[in-house]
Order: C-alpha cells, then sequence, then structure tokens
C-alpha cells in the first residue's frame, strides 16, 4: 500500500477523531470506518441472538434507518474507487471496511462526509415529512478511522467488525463476566484472565516494550507504531514495568485507549486488580493475564523474568487473535 506524500493535517479534530499526520489519505489503503449515531437519531439496529449458540447466533436486525444506511454501503461498491470489503450496523455506531483502490483525488474525509450527508438526506426525505431541512443530521461529526497497513491487519479489522455483535451481546448478557477472574487459551498454554478477555481480539495490539538497546530507526519505527495505536484507540500490552513503559501506558490511557498487563506472578481465583485498573477492567479498557499461579508468596523480578514477559507481549501483539479464546469449560463454571 502506497503511502507516499505524506501530508499533515490541522489537529482541528477532538482527539478521537484525528487524522494520522504521517499518513496520505488519498493513497491506496484500507481503512475502518467507525460513524458514531446522533443521539437524537433513530437506532440502526437491534441485537438478536445467543454467543455460542450455532441455531441462533449473534446478529443485526436493521431498522428502517438502518436499511437506508445499508443501501447506501451497498452502493459504494459500485464506484470504481472503493470497495467495502465488510461491514456492520451496531444501534449506535457503524463500522465499515473501506478500501480505497486507487489514488484519490480528494482526502478520503471528503468521501466519507459526502456518504453520511446522503444517507442523512435519504433519511430526512423518508422520514421527516414536515419540514425536513430542519431535523438533525444521523451521525455525529467526524468520524474515526484504523489504517489497515497490511492485509494481515485487514484481516484483523474484517475479524473485529463481524464479531460485533458477540461481543456487545456478551457484555450485555454477562456483564460480570469481565470484572471476575477467567481462563484463557493461547496456542495450547492456559492463562489466567481479569478484565475484559476480548482486548486479546482487538485488530490493534502492540506491544509497549521499550528498550535502551533500539537503534535509533527502531525507536522511530516503534513510535509511530505506538502514536498509531494510541490515535486509534487500539490497545497496549506489557507489563509496564521501565519508567518509560508506565509513561507510555498512562499516555494511552489518557487518551482513552486500553491496556492488557502481563501479571509477572500470575492471577488467582480470587485475584482484583488494584487502584484505577479495576475500574478500567470493569469498563471493558483493560485485562490482565497471567499464568496460573503457583505460589502464594510473590517473587521478586529477575531481568530474566522480565525478557520473557515482554517476549510474551510481542508474542501475543503479532498472533492472530483466532488463536485465542476463552476456555468455555471456565464460563460454564462460574454461570
Amino acid at each position: 500500500m502506497d503511502t507516499r506524500d505524506p501530508q499533515s493535517y490541522n489537529d482541528h479534530h477532538t482527539h478521537s477523531c484525528r487524522r494520522a499526520s504521517f499518513h496520505n489519505y488519498k493513497a491506496p489503503c484500507t481503512y475502518m470506518i467507525t460513524i458514531t449515531k446522533d443521539p437524537s437519531a433513530p437506532d440502526f439496529s437491534s441485537l438478536t441472538g445467543i454467543p455460542g449458540d450455532a441455531s441462533n447466533p449473534p446478529a443485526t436486525l436493521l431498522s428502517s434507518t438502518g436499511k437506508i444506511i445499508e443501501q447506501q454501503i451497498i452502493d459504494l461498491n459500485f464506484n470504481v474507487e472503493f470497495t467495502i470489503d465488510a461491514y456492520v450496523l451496531m444501534p449506535d455506531h457503524i463500522h465499515i471496511i473501506w478500501r480505497v483502490k486507487t489514488w484519490l483525488t480528494k482526502d478520503l474525509g471528503y468521501y466519507v462526509g459526502l456518504f453520511k450527508s446522503r444517507c442523512t438526506k435519504i433519511w430526512r426525505e423518508k422520514y421527516c415529512i414536515m419540514n425536513a431541512a430542519s431535523h438533525p443530521p444521523l451521525f455525529k461529526e467526524k468520524f474515526n478511522d484504523r489504517i489497515g497497513f497490511n492485509e494481515d491487519i485487514v484481516r484483523r479489522l474484517i475479524n473485529y467488525t463481524l464479531d460485533n455483535p458477540r461481543r456487545r451481546l456478551m457484555i450485555s448478557l454477562w456483564p460480570k463476566l469481565f470484572t471476575m477472574a477467567q481462563q484463557v487459551r493461547i496456542l495450547g498454554l492456559v492463562f489466567d484472565v481479569f478484565g475484559n478477555f476480548q482486548l486479546l481480539k482487538h485488530p490493534l495490539i502492540s506491544a509497549a516494550v521499550v528498550s535502551s538497546r533500539y537503534t535509533p530507526s527502531q525507536r522511530e519505527a516503534f513510535e509511530r507504531e505506538w502514536d498509531e495505536t494510541i490515535r486509534s484507540k487500539g490497545v497496549l500490552i506489557s507489563p509496564f514495568i521501565s519508567a518509560a513503559e508506565k509513561e507510555l501506558m498512562h499516555r494511552h490511557l489518557n487518551a482513552g485507549g486500553s491496556i492488557i498487563r502481563i501479571i509477572a506472578d500470575g492471577i488467582g481465583p480470587k485475584y482484583k486488580p488494584s487502584g484505577a485498573e479495576f475500574e478500567l477492567c470493569a469498563q471493558g479498557r483493560c485485562l490482565h493475564i497471567g499464568m496460573p499461579r503457583q505460589s502464594m508468596h510473590k517473587e521478586k523480578l529477575d531481568r530474566s523474568q522480565c525478557l520473557l514477559l515482554n517476549q510474551l507481549a510481542i508474542w501475543i501483539a503479532s498472533h492472530p487473535a483466532e488463536t485465542m479464546g476463552l476456555i468455555k469449560g471456565a464460563l460454564m463454571r462460574r454461570h
């Protein structure tokens, strides 16, 4: 994906809607575009189904408003410049995997704006019979984008988009599941977790591992990766031991992002994070993960153990989400 001739963008967006200053939004590339419903607009859909039930899988039932938006998404495929790889209309927001096939004459934001305006115009004409122009828009201003720099990230973005109904239903059906210890299996190994285990399936996970041994060019590449993760509200994973890693974590959390913290001495059945991270777990923005605890005593970390924790963070960030999942037996035992 060619991103030559990068442009600077004025930082007049709210933080969650900033564009990537190093990326040219006219270039061929794939994005996950997220557009949020205006509070006064009707819901785009309702959720149905049960997670894990093959006979009644999670799905969305589109409202009349949602059907208008879906048709406009489908119509984007007839534009020679675009392909829509996947989409989902949730009750209060939409995700679109928007592939730009050729160099654009204007920034992608221009075309997203046209899409939003067209949806609002058709909806007003159909449902706002009296003084349609005075009715509110369907969407909030601006939009969020996540950049698929390669096909592996694009695949993760597609899976994340299509999995939205299941994740939302799990949160609504089993809220306590995200504030108690569970177990996940990662390529055959069992880990104890506390918090939002679905963060392991986030499409943008970056290992926040900071080393004094990085060359200037390596450090620059990692800084760009971390900045993009923070901009797009992805997930940082790390034991967050060093001062530099902690500073990166706080910057990310202050920007509204999420973290996965690897716990050195494991997690027990009655484990609870301390302080603010318990609240972050309850909000769905934090996950603690560790091997099953072998001892009641907290062991002092040495350098070799720190390196192993860092390697685990790097491994999880770089492997497909399909290799990770909640152990059903753990779910059944606790419910």
